[in-house]
């Protein structure tokens, strides 16, 4: 491609872009694409948006320096000419004049909202984003470093998205004010570097997780204590709202509670079983709205179809309107069915018709969230006196801490995390280790477990245990499927001799643990390090061993 040589061509280039990318949407939308054109496709769109992210930050800093706020109408005027198809003549003319009196715009972030039509908020976000990855403009219009510059150096290479640093600088600017100083900030900083270089899927997890170790740091327990707690916020839409605050190590009862309930292979997680707690809980919950109709008569509405013979005694249940028509005859209910209908279809004999109606099929149209709540309510009602819900007590979160051999004995700060990745304190690794019901995992400075038998065809449970404290979930990057729902699995197959062995075993949820086998992905073991996983070049170009992070803790992966 020439070399853009000046402003005028480059932002001639610009305007042409926008009219290529509109003609070759309107040409790919508008044809029946084979497979590989529509990827390519969806890859370009994609290089696309990373593109835009990037400019957007550059035009804020370049507003906010070159005070285009300021500019007088005429100017504002010529731009709006010029379009997107400007003119030679319209490009030279483009360099504006200053208002010398009151302008349109009182800053760079009422230009962005006022006059491009971007939300003030995300026009704020822009510029801070240009401060802290670009310069920084003071307010005597002076531009100094950039308020991030190991993001900044990161975010200037042209050939990595600029997303994963644009969010990183917003979430470590949105927690300047509680950083303890300078040095805290720039090690939160290198390991924002560290993670979006290396582990780009979980990077924005993880960051949270590091900036409030950070925070939680220097805070006394007492003003933990003061603000922990269940806190009602009153009624809204016909629900009671509250607030829960509470530490990790009480925090990891609750996310054990979900995890089990969202395993429908569980007790706890069995559908069947919710639904009857759903019934329990919430008898009417299924029951139509009432109305101003008038209340329907028990005597059956005159009807052309013929009268079904029911045997004394036999529960009745509302039918359905019935359809005019119904085309699909294997489909059509029994309610629905008419002689001309049995007769287009043999159908195998009907049950007695004294039999109860068919159950209800398990609840799966529960939303995640009131799973959960019901879950974490059976357990409330489960010492209930006289509490009679079925299912009641049969959820038991189980806390399964993580802790690092050799961290521990060495005194650091963070050598415990729960099993779904929340780091805990030596004060709180200690009061978990307390109780009972409590499974200690312990790893050594590599992540292997220690002191596992190797022995059996099949992974028998303290194996399954041991891998669970290694993985934490599937191996695969960026799943999120926890341990409780993997299979274990022979990095060498046992068709071919593989062994039943920790360290020649991992874990995998169903799905990639079939793609594993479809050859989709492989599996690898360097020396002394447990097993990862090899994508393909397309996914991964550096072909670079890789292991799933999401549930560990910030500390882990950075240690890693």
């Amino acid at each position: 491609m020439e070399e853009l040589t000046s402003n005028h061509a480059a932002l001639g280039a610009m305007a042409q872009a926008i009219t290529t990318l509109d003609a070759a949407c309107a040409q790919l939308s508008s044809q029946e694409l084979p497979a590989g054109q529509a990827a390519y496709f969806a890859w370009l769109a994609e290089r696309t948006a990373q593109t835009l992210s990037r400019l957007q930050i550059h035009a804020a800093d370049a507003v906010q320096r070159s005070g285009s706020h300021q500019l007088d109408t005429e100017s504002l005027d010529a731009i709006a000419d010029a379009g997107a198809a400007p003119t030679d003549e319209q490009l030279a003319a483009l360099h504006g004049t200053c208002s010398l009196g009151r302008s349109s715009f009182k800053d760079a972030a009422d230009l962005h909202s006022g006059w491009l039509g971007i939300a003030h908020g995300a026009a704020l976000s822009r510029l801070a984003a240009a401060g802290s990855l670009i310069a920084k403009v003071t307010e005597a219009g002076e531009r100094t470093t950039p308020d991030c510059p190991q993001l900044a150096a990161h975010f200037a290479n042209r050939n990595v998205d600029p997303r994963p640093a644009i969010g990183a600088a917003r979430a470590i600017r949105n927690a300047e004010a509680d950083l303890p100083g300078p040095q805290a900030r720039a090690q939160l900083e290198a390991q924002a570097v560290k993670l979006i270089t290396q582990e780009p899927a979980s990077a924005a997890k993880h960051l949270s997780g590091l900036i409030t170790e950070q925070l939680q740091a220097q805070r006394p327990p007492e003003a933990l204590f003061a603000e922990a707690g269940l806190f009602p916020r009153g009624t809204k839409g016909g629900l009671v709202i509250y607030q829960l605050k509470v530490f990790p190590h009480d925090a990891e009862l609750i996310e054990s509670l979900r995890a089990k309930i969202d395993n429908p292979n569980t007790i706890a997680g069995n559908r069947e079983q919710l639904n009857e707690l759903v019934h329990a809980s919430y008898p009417n919950h299924a029951e139509p709205a009432a109305s101003d109709e008038p209340a329907a008569s028990d005597e059956p509405a005159p009807s052309d179809e013929p009268a079904a013979s029911v045997e004394p005694g036999t529960p009745v249940a509302p039918m359905p309107p019935t359809p005019k028509e119904w085309d699909d005859a294997p489909s059509m209910p029994g309610w629905a069915r008419t002689p001309a209908a049995e007769a287009t279809e043999a159908e195998p004999p009907k049950p007695p018709s004294n039999l109860a109606p068919p159950p209800e099929q398990p609840f799966e149209d529960l939303s995640p969230a009131l799973r959960h709540l019901t879950g974490l309510l059976a357990v409330l009602r489960a010492n209930r006196v006289g509490g009679k819900n079925p299912g009641a007590g049969l959820i038991a979160p189980q806390v399964i801490v993580h802790l690092n051999y050799e961290k521990m004995l060495a005194g650091a700060a963070s050598f415990a995390s729960t099993e779904n990745g929340l780091p805990l304190t030596a004060a709180e690794a200690r009061t978990l280790m307390c109780n009972a019901g409590i499974y200690p995992a312990v790893l050594d400075g590599k992540g292997q477990p220690l002191d596992i038998g190797r022995s059996k065809r099949l992974f028998p449970p303290h194996m399954k245990r041991a891998l669970a404290a290694r993985d934490r979930g599937c191996l695969y990057p960026g799943c999120r499927m926890p341990a409780s729902r993997c299979e274990a699995d022979h990095v060498d197959p046992w068709e071919e001799g593989g062994q039943t062995r920790v360290d020649r075993g991992v874990l995998l949820c169903p799905m990639h643990h079939h793609a594993r086998h479809a050859g989709l992905f492989s599996l690898v073991v360097a020396e002394g390090k447990p097993p990862a996983v090899l994508l393909p070049k397309f996914l991964d170009p550096d072909q670079q061993p890789r292991r799933n992070t999401y549930w560990f803790s910030a500390a882990e992966v950075l240690a890693a």
